[in-house]
């Protein structure tokens, strides 16, 4: 919860520079991809003490570690004003994302004996594309 709240701080500095200078469809639409993208966090959280059957403080706490960073990260990012300032939040947010393809990358290719071919499957290479055909979809309709 702790890693996944120090990542989620790049992704509220994103989101936070987005809305400051100005692009507030550039930050609605990172709000939209993080959300996405945090649920399965969650569960990556939730589910390995799930069989402890820990008190719901637990999970309030671990809520608070893993999300509270990206609020505190949202406050900040939107204290960019400077250009430069900007551009340093949106890059930390995109270096976050990096990170989880990365990591994802790596698990891949150390679990499975088969995991180049597994990370060149039809499924794999579609999720790919449309990630970047929503990518390109966002350029169309933001204006930065």
């Amino acid at each position: 919860a702790l890693g996944i709240g120090l990542h989620n701080l790049g992704e509220g500095l994103a989101i936070g520079a987005a809305f400051a200078s100005g692009a507030a469809g550039l930050g609605t639409f990172l709000v939209l991809g993080f959300t996405l993208h945090n649920i399965t966090e969650g569960i990556g959280i939730a589910a390995p003490i799930l069989k402890q059957r820990p008190p719901l403080r637990t999970f309030a706490a671990l809520t608070l570690l893993a999300g509270g960073p990206a609020v505190i990260g949202l406050w900040i990012g939107s204290l960019a004003y400077a250009p430069q300032w900007s551009a340093l939040a949106l890059a930390v947010g995109a270096g976050a994302i990096l990170q989880v393809i990365v990591e994802l990358v790596s698990m891949q290719l150390r679990q499975r004996a088969d995991g180049t071919r597994a990370l060149l499957a039809p499924s794999a290479m579609a999720g790919l594309a449309a990630g970047v055909g929503f990518m390109y979809l966002t350029a169309m309709l933001v204006k930065i």
